[in-house]
């Protein structure tokens, strides 16, 4: 009853509904780390155990972590019924599915998979087996002054043990923790307006064209999240930029055409680089079918280094996940 209660209290704060206004945090990875306690299956004939965890959080988009942990439980004797103790030291991975990124109030739901050796103390006995485990729990940041922020999860876990732990073929404890969180690379987005008040950031503004011959900036291409595929709008801005290209170099020569591909900063610093060429690719191939020659093309990714707006808005991000296309007379 006592375990049932608290994954119950625990699914109820994940259902509760965030402002529509409230601030959004998108952090590169965070540190996590604070105090663990399992609720023992009657299988150990042990109490509570009782420690810590330490682990990394990545975001790998805007509603999607992959988590890495380690922690430790030590299983205390309590009373003639409970007699063992039981020492525990596991690793795991964990795979968290947000409600929303509030700053103040971020729940989600989690699965996670790992290894765990659990030793009964004074016997030498040990046993060794990987686990499964679900549950929920949510992030705050109350303190706009500071990054440190907060965890609360709570778990249900199935442990395999062969039947060496209380002659039962699995182990099924409760998994509770409360800790700290520090966030790396990120900041607070300003509180957004209400809806009907948006106004959208200013776009970026167009540099000088100059006359045939010198260097001239086109439309930038934006894209999707997460995509390198050209929306009918892109291909329309880049139809007309062909066509200047293939003018300007009937009257020089050495005209070439850089393309640049940019992202937003959801996602590791790698994948982004990855994202930002298979998006200046998707713009070249584009251009090579419009008559622009494969020669005179070069492109380049600065994945999620040079950013033209802000990324803690929906709007600035669209602005950053963008293939910039220019001429130059190099």
């Amino acid at each position: 009853m006592r375990i049932r209660g608290c994954l119950l209290a625990a699914a109820a704060l994940t259902a509760v509904p965030v402002a529509a206004n409230a601030e959004t945090m998108y952090p590169k990875w965070t540190i996590q780390g604070g105090y663990s306690h399992a609720f023992a299956d009657g299988a150990r004939a042990s109490g509570d155990g009782m420690g810590f965890f330490v682990g990394v959080g990545v975001p790998i988009t805007h509603y999607f972590n992959v988590d890495f942990s380690a922690y430790h439980h030590g299983y205390s004797d309590d009373g003639a019924s409970k007699p063992n103790e039981w020492t525990e030291n596991a690793i795991k991975a964990d795979f968290l599915f947000y409600y929303s990124r509030n700053r103040v109030f971020s729940p989600y739901v989690g699965f996670g998979a790992g290894w765990a050796e659990n030793e009964l103390d004074g016997t030498g006995f040990e046993e060794d087996g990987s686990f499964f485990d679900a549950g929920v729990g949510f992030q705050t940041f109350p303190f706009k002054s500071t990054t440190l922020g907060f965890v609360y999860d709570i778990r249900y876990r199935w442990l395999s043990s062969d039947a060496n732990i209380g002659g039962a073929d699995k182990v099924e404890d409760v998994i509770a923790k409360v800790g700290l969180v520090v966030p790396f690379g990120t900041s607070y987005a300003v509180t957004a307006p209400p809806p009907a008040k948006e106004t959208p950031p200013p776009a970026p503004k167009p540099q000088p064209q100059p006359t045939l011959g010198g260097e001239r900036r086109f439309t930038d291409v934006l894209f999707a999240f997460d995509k390198s595929d050209l929306t009918p709008k892109a291909m329309s801005d880049l139809d007309s930029a062909a066509s200047t290209i293939n003018e300007l170099a009937e009257q020089d020569p050495n005209l070439r055409v850089k393309v640049d591909g940019h992202t937003d900063w959801i996602g590791t610093d790698g994948y982004n680089q990855g994202l930002g060429e298979r998006r200046a690719s998707a713009v070249k191939t584009y251009l090579i079918r419009k008559g622009v020659a494969a020669d005179k093309i070069d492109t380049t990714s600065y994945g999620e280094s040079k950013p033209v707006a802000t990324n803690e808005t929906d709007e600035g991000r669209q602005l950053n996940r963008r293939a910039e296309v220019r001429t130059t007379t190099e």
